[in-house]
């Protein structure tokens, strides 16, 4: 299986794998061998055949692998475990958050109230003297503003 150099009727060739080639219109082109053609010609349709399959086939799975990926991104962004549900899960638990500081403050205050109301008595004073108009006996009060009366009942001076 070599490569000779020959003459034939005056054509340049070479020998390969017994096979005579020569040149012509095209760069390469065999000599002889008319049933060959026919069977060149079945091989090569059924090549353009396969690769117009192949070619068909490539195009529907970049097409599917373009959907594929187009639902992927919308389940990503859209979908039940989305990004836009992620970002308003996480508003809405900064939003906890801080209404949880708030009202953790609000009960410490409320605890100290509590907790003063219990061992401060000039306090339970205070609040008995402004919120509900109570005096001492003997003590004279003044108004300024209207005086609020909670009950209807007028009260005796003696009376705490």
């Amino acid at each position: 299986m070599g490569l000779k150099l020959y003459h034939e009727e005056g054509l340049r060739g070479f020998v390969f794998e017994k096979r005579i080639w020569r040149y012509g219109a095209f760069p390469l082109q065999r000599v002889g061998a008319a049933e060959e053609d026919s069977t060149m010609r079945k091989r090569n349709y059924t090549k353009a055949e396969r690769s117009r399959k192949t070619v068909s086939r490539k195009r529907m799975l970049f097409a599917a692998g373009i959907l594929l990926a187009l639902y992927l991104l919308t389940s990503y962004l859209l979908g039940e475990m989305g990004l836009v549900k992620y970002y308003r899960m996480k508003a809405q638990y900064n939003t906890l958050t801080e209404e949880i500081a708030t009202l953790r403050q609000d009960n410490a205050r409320l605890m100290r109230d509590v907790r003063a109301l219990k061992t401060d008595p000039d306090l339970i004073e205070r609040i008995a003297r402004d919120e509900l108009g109570l005096a001492r006996q003997g003590e004279i009060v003044y108004y300024y503003d209207k005086p609020e009366v909670r009950n209807s009942e007028p009260r005796s001076p003696g009376h705490q």
